[in-house]
């Protein structure tokens, strides 16, 4: 008895969370960032003014981060720096004093381990639950999703789902994959689908973005996002969008 009412509550929290979540998700199909991006993700934090945190972990050289760092100064980032890596306390607090949370490429396995090492997981989902900006590009993208596309192999055949991770959970209702087009993805995401039908997938190419938003994302950028939906039973849905393309998120 003891353990199903600790599964009720833990399953209230999450509920709570998901629907009281007040942050903006920023999410690129990796590639080149599309041109004027990085001012709009101090934009939506309300200015130049924003605490900007860059969080390289994707990548084994922490150098990763100086492009990012440069570019959101370029745009007028007046307080922008990258996560301290050896330093578990002063990671936590620079996470907590976030505005604007940005994750580079790289291997997103790598990054969630990286995330937990420091112990900044569960801070994360607090900033973004309060209303801070969470971005990020390739690796960063796939991290988005709670069932994480680990990048560590594919479903050639669509009937096995590629191998699946635990990614951080700000967009709870989705599954994310990138340099979708270019690669040639849509095969391993209609797998992934098919083993969590409860789940949207949404397939972003290179230099392309969605802003999430409360029960709705838009699209930006050169190419294409395609959301394939099999929550409703019967044969998965398919939607291609184009940047100024919304889709409203329905159950999420």
């Amino acid at each position: 008895m003891k353990s199903l009412v600790t599964l009720a509550l833990l399953a209230s929290a999450l509920v709570a969370y998901s629907e009281a979540a007040k942050g903006t998700l920023v999410i690129v199909g990796g590639g080149t960032t599309p041109s004027g991006l990085h001012r709009r993700l101090l934009d939506l934090a309300g200015g130049t003014n924003a605490n900007v945190l860059v969080v390289p972990l994707a990548s084994s050289s922490t150098s990763d981060g100086a492009p990012s760092v440069e570019a959101l100064r370029k745009v007028g980032a007046t307080h922008v720096s990258a996560i301290p890596t050896n330093d578990a306390k002063s990671a936590l607090a620079a996470v907590r004093a976030a505005e604007v949370i940005w994750f580079p490429g790289g291997d997103q396995t790598r990054l969630m381990a990286e995330l937990n090492r420091l112990g900044v997981v569960e801070a994360i989902r607090e900033r973004y639950a309060k209303g801070a900006v969470i971005g990020g590009t390739s690796a960063g993208a796939a991290v988005m999703s709670k069932v994480m596309i680990t990048g560590t192999g594919d479903a050639k055949d669509g009937k096995v789902a590629p191998p699946l991770g635990e990614g951080l959970g700000l967009w709870s209702g989705a599954i994310v994959d990138q340099h979708f087009v270019k690669r040639g993805r849509e095969t391993r995401l209609r797998a992934a689908i098919q083993a969590h039908p409860e789940l949207l997938g949404v397939g972003i190419d290179e230099s392309t973005f969605v802003i999430v938003k409360g029960n709705e994302f838009e699209v930006g950028g050169k190419s294409t996002v395609l959301v394939l939906d099999a929550r409703g039973g019967g044969e998965m849905k398919r939607t291609e969008l184009k940047a100024g393309g919304k889709f409203e998120l329905g159950r999420e």
